[in-house]
Formats: C-alpha cells, structure tokens, sequence
C-alpha cells in the first residue's frame, strides 16, 4: 500500500512537472511584433513583409507576425524600443551590418552586443548609381573624372553610420579618392532617390534591390557593384574586386531579441526563421531583389560580427579623422 502511494506521487508530481513545463515552453502566446527601424518601402520592409508572409502560409506559429516601422532617429527609436521590451520572443528587431557603423561612430548608443542574435536571413549588396544620362559608365571612369575634376562628386546616403556610408568610405579609402568626394546624408533612401533624379547629387551608394528598380524605370544605371564578385542579376557591371579591391565588408541582415532572451525561445524563433530562409518563395523574393538569401545560425553569425568589428573600427576612425581636417 506504501509503495502503492509512493508511486501515486510520483507519477502525479511528474504530470504537475512535465504540464508547467510544457506551459513554460508555450510560445507564441501572442502576436509576434517584428519592428523595423527603416521607412516602408525599402529593402528591410520588404524582407521584414516577406518573412511574415510566409510565417503565415506555412503556418509557422500560432499567431501572426505583425510588421511595425520605426524610422525615427536613424533607428535609435526602433532599437531603445526593442532593448525595453520584455526578452520572452514576442518583440523582434529585423537589422543588419549598420549596427557596427552607427555604433562606432557614435550616432547610435546602441551595439548589436546589446541584442540577442536570432539567425541571418539575407545578404544585401550595395553598389554605386549615377542617372541614365551620367557621362560615366562605370566605377573606373568615375574614378578618373573624379581625379580630373576641380570639384569634388556629390555621392548621396541614407544616413550617417548606415552600411551605404561605411561601404563608400571604404571605397574611397581602397581608391585613394577620399578628397574627390562629398557626402550627404539624407533621411532615407527614396530621398536619396529623388535627390539624384533632381540633380542635387551626382551619385548616390545604393542596395542592389533598389538599383535594380531604377534600371528598369530606366531613370538610372549601375557604375560598380561594391562587391568582390558580380551578380547574375547585373552582368557585365564592374566589382570593386575588378578593380583589385579585396576585404570587402558585406551587408548581413537578420533578426535579433531583447538580450535576455531564453535560449529556448531564440532556438525556435532561429529553427523557423531557417524555414523561411529556405523557402522557395524566400528564396525567389531575394533573387528578384538582387539579394542572397542564406540562413546562419545565431553562433556562427556572432562570428562574422566580430570579424567585422576591426573593419568598423578602421573606418569610422578614418571619418572622425577626416571630419577634424
């Protein structure tokens, strides 16, 4: 009778045990808000859509993933905003490479080391465009005209520390060109856009996805992939490793947590996030938009990071060096 009860207790205590872990486990228990701290639009919006789209379709979770832009402050608002938010998976942050430069600069208080690291989800290129009718046909007869010219070239960014400011520092640093160049900064992409279509800027340092909206309005042209090798999407268009360059940082986008995070939950938010990733329909929308869709777990991510964090410290010290000239 003894044992009897014993074993009652156990079995009973291991139900009770194994019922709260599995209610302890339960996620989503709500909606998940996936914040993006850039315009609607743009290449972050759009990729941020898709995952929630196919999320959906493949019935991913139980519940939605809802897509809110927050574009203010060059993303300081969108990453304070995600930092406080509760670590339980419910609140996301879709970002990229711009976490290093912005950090480095000083214009965002914020380090990718202040998130948790869910996965990569895409590789995002960059190039330089000029207009249609730009004398220039390439990044070498940019170069020249520049070194010709008694006045420096207009290039047009997004913003100050954003991966199209560091990527066209390092250009210039590679090409020795840095004193024939001038730099504004513009709120967003389409106002760089409109900038260059307007004449108030000759070249401006652009997502490949976006470049190649503009060939096809047949407003604007390629001049160099920042690259080391070219694209299916642009053949023919000089690589910055045409012109001998080598070393060149990319642009790796994915999805990060408030730090404190459960690993439990960044484990299941990394294992969909890689469905998605693999998808067809993932994998055609970063084709149609001249990206590279690739899944990196979270560890392995981490390492690209820190490699890139002597790259960023290199360059952001060569702008602070060049603003006190």
């Amino acid at each position: 009778m003894k044992y009897a009860l014993i074993c009652g207790a156990i079995l009973a205590t291991s139900v009770l045990l194994g019922s709260n872990a599995r209610a302890a486990t339960a996620f989503p228990q709500k909606e998940i808000t996936l914040i993006v701290p850039y315009s609607t639009g743009g290449e972050s919006d759009m990729t941020a859509r898709k995952i929630a789209e196919i999320a959906d379709k493949l019935q991913i979770f139980s519940q939605p993933i809802v897509v809110v832009n927050m574009p203010s402050a060059n993303t300081r608002d969108a990453l304070r905003h995600v930092a406080a938010s509760k670590p339980d998976g419910h609140t996301l942050l879709l970002h990229h490479t711009a976490f290093l430069g912005t950090y480095f600069l000083g214009t965002v208080p914020y380090s990718y080391k202040d998130f948790a690291m869910i996965g990569q989800s895409l590789i995002t290129p960059n190039c330089i465009i000029a207009r249609a009718d730009a004398p220039w046909k390439n990044g070498t007869e940019l170069l020249a005209a520049a070194a010709q010219s008694d006045k420096p070239i207009v290039a047009g960014t997004s913003s100050v520390g954003g991966y199209g400011h560091t990527i066209f520092e390092f250009f210039m640093n590679a090409t020795k060109s840095r004193d024939k160049f001038k730099i504004i900064f513009f709120g967003s992409t389409p106002e760089t856009s409109t900038a260059l279509l307007g004449g108030k800027i000759d070249i401006r340092i652009q997502p490949t996805g976006g470049a190649m909206n503009a060939i096809k309005a047949g407003d604007s042209k390629i001049l160099i992939l920042l690259t080391e090798k070219g694209m299916p999407q642009f053949p023919g268009v000089e690589t910055l490793g045409s012109l001998g360059i080598t070393n060149i940082h990319i642009q790796r986008q994915g999805l990060w947590a408030p730090k404190d995070t459960p690993p439990a939950v960044l484990d299941q938010l990394g294992a969909a996030l890689e469905k998605i990733v693999n998808s067809p329909e993932f994998q055609e929308f970063a084709e149609s938009k001249a990206m590279i869709a690739e899944f990196i777990p979270r560890d392995q991510w981490l390492k690209y990071y820190q490699a890139d964090e002597k790259v960023y410290d290199q360059i952001a010290a060569g702008i602070k060096k060049a603003a006190k000239k």
